[in-house]
């Protein structure tokens, strides 16, 4: 074999493996996000949540549906909690800086604080307790309403609420993941039991 038809066939092995090498590299970049997207936890629907209207503690009327396409992390809550409550709210507050990082929060992941107790949580109260916890109010939501209004909303998401003869309250210490489209998604616990890496990995998926 001549050296000049040795370099001719070298070459076009050379020009037949590049391809193959390419196909080779881009299966294997697809092969990639195509495990991570199959092996992604799907999120099933709980139950759709109906719509309500409560008072904002801005003065201003709330009405669930007017986040429609939002991702919604709802919480119950009182300020005179001693330390479930507050727990919570402090973790949150921890969760809408990364959401900010992000760029989802307020655009495409909403909070919502609802109190249930209506004699001691004035729109001032919950006014004090968000600056309190550094709650950026464009994408967090404090609410109140007369305890029919708010009993309503308890009880379509499932939350037992008690008030004690001291005035405090027992209630059912979970929160909720709420979709675009009103459906709850996930009950998680609150305070110490909020795994939150869990809760932002499924808060961005439910966004996207």
């Amino acid at each position: 074999m001549s050296e000049g038809t040795q370099l001719q066939q070298e070459s076009a092995m050379k020009k037949h493996w590049f391809p193959v090498l390419a196909g080779i590299i881009i299966l294997a970049i697809v092969g990639v996000f195509g495990y991570h997207y199959m092996t992604e936890e799907k999120i099933e629907v709980l139950k759709p949540i109906a719509d309500f209207t409560l008072d904002n503690s801005d003065g201003t009327t709330y009405t669930f549906n007017e986040s429609a396409g939002k991702v919604r992390l709802v919480e119950f809550m009182f300020t005179k909690c001693p330390d479930i409550c507050p727990a919570t709210t402090f973790n949150m507050a921890k969760l809408q800086d990364q959401l900010k990082e992000k760029g989802l929060f307020g655009d495409k992941v909403e909070f919502i604080s609802i109190s249930f107790d209506p004699d001691n949580d004035t729109p001032q109260v919950l006014q004090e307790y968000a600056a309190k916890f550094k709650a950026d109010q464009s994408g967090w939501k404090f609410l109140r309403g007369d305890a029919q209004a708010v009993e309503k909303v308890t009880k379509d998401f499932g939350l037992m609420v008690i008030k004690e003869p001291d005035g405090s309250y027992s209630h059912t210490a979970r929160m909720f993941l709420v979709d675009g489209d009103g459906n709850m998604r996930r009950a998680y616990g609150m305070a110490a039991n909020m795994e939150l890496e869990v809760m932002m990995k499924e808060m961005v998926q439910l966004a996207d």
